[in-house]
């Protein structure tokens, strides 16, 4: 059986320490994948090698052009144009009169800077085009965009974002955002989930994915909600134009889910976004949506073992960093048992038992 050659070996574990690279840096990496993590980097020295002159590259990016004129197609072309920089993986002969041990120094040295010029493509293809931002259980992050944009990230949720001379496009893959829109006429600003589509030039807005469907809340400004779009890439603007689109304006809500859009109402917009100052609210909301938001702060699962408390109603303010306040708010609901294990904490109807005198 031929083995791989070299070249093609290191190209795969250039490309595989790339894509370790990426999910590290955006925190994409649950206990599972760190371990398969761990398990790649002692798998041979050269992946250790790889990653950390990945890494090293990582480092100096910001002074190769700040101010992110090039895109990842100019950077590439321009690698392979500079021809005075590329140099072929090819030994060189030993000329005549040099010692055995300059000609491989020479040789690795062509070869690093090959592999620099191929590391710096993976970085910008793999970084700036279309970086993941990722929060754990528990975790919340504030993150200021390229254009000034900023998103607030709630914890257990996943943002893709996609940038481009003419577009600002995102994607909430999982959880919840808070988006600060710097207004930009010229490029529209959409967040994309489960084929909802919002799409604003100046204004801040939530945009919750939840099992039910996804909520969009307009704190300020107004924004402009598309449904049944078939993928996040089409060009929003070419969308609006054939498809009918419902407009929302500061203090407004909607929740679409895969059937229809809701009728738009007005919450309280301070409660729709009290989770950026860690509270947990509730106003007659029922214990299955009460586990889904628990379970975003806490490692231990809220867990509804019974049917019968799915519609069970409760209503209260709690902090999402305090699991205890909330579990003994449950211990005081008349017909709810709660019980605790080291792995979960399970959510039962509690039964009513009749004693009999003998």
């Amino acid at each position: 059986m031929a083995r791989p050659s070299s070249a093609k070996l290191n190209s795969q574990i250039y490309s595989e320490a790339a894509e370790w690279f990426v999910n590290c840096r955006s925190g994409a990496l649950d206990d599972i994948a760190r371990r398969k993590f761990d398990s790649w980097l002692r798998q041979s020295p050269q992946h250790l090698s790889a990653y950390l002159e990945l890494a090293a590259i990582w480092d100096e990016a910001p002074g190769l052009d700040a101010e992110r004129r090039w895109d990842t197609d100019t950077l590439i072309s321009e690698a392979l144009a500079d021809r005075g920089n590329v140099v072929p993986l090819t030994r060189p002969s030993i000329p005549s009169g040099a010692s055995s041990s300059q000609a491989p120094m020479r040789w690795l040295a062509a070869s690093i800077a090959t592999v620099a010029i191929g590391l710096a493509a993976l970085v910008w293809v793999y970084l700036f085009r279309e970086p993941v931002y990722v929060t754990q259980i528990g975790e919340q992050r504030s993150i200021t965009l390229s254009d000034g944009s900023t998103m607030e990230l709630n914890s257990r949720s996943k943002v893709r974002v996609r940038y481009s001379e003419h577009e600002r496009a995102l994607e909430l893959l999982e959880g919840q955002a808070l988006f600060r829109v710097a207004k930009n006429a010229e490029r529209p600003f959409t967040v994309t989930t489960d084929g909802t589509r919002v799409r604003a030039v100046g204004t801040q807005f939530d945009v919750n994915k939840k099992r039910e469907g996804t909520v969009v809340t307009v704190v300020e400004g107004r924004v402009s909600v598309l449904t049944n779009v078939p993928d996040a890439r089409v060009d929003p603007v070419a969308v609006e134009m054939s498809e009918p689109t419902l407009m929302l304006a500061a203090g407004e809500q909607i929740t679409v889910t895969d059937t229809a859009a809701k009728e738009v109402t007005r919450p309280d917009v301070a409660r729709a976004i009290a989770w950026t100052q860690r509270q947990l609210v509730f106003d007659a909301a029922t214990l299955s949506e009460v586990a889904e938001e628990f379970n975003r702060y806490n490692q231990r699962q809220l867990v509804l073992r019974d049917a019968e408390l799915y519609e069970f109603h409760i209503s209260g303010v709690f902090a999402s960093t305090d699991p205890g306040a909330l579990l003994a708010f449950l211990r005081e609901r008349a017909g709810v048992h709660v019980e605790e294990t080291d792995g979960a904490i399970y959510l039962t109807k509690k039964r009513s038992t009749t004693v009999t005198d003998r």
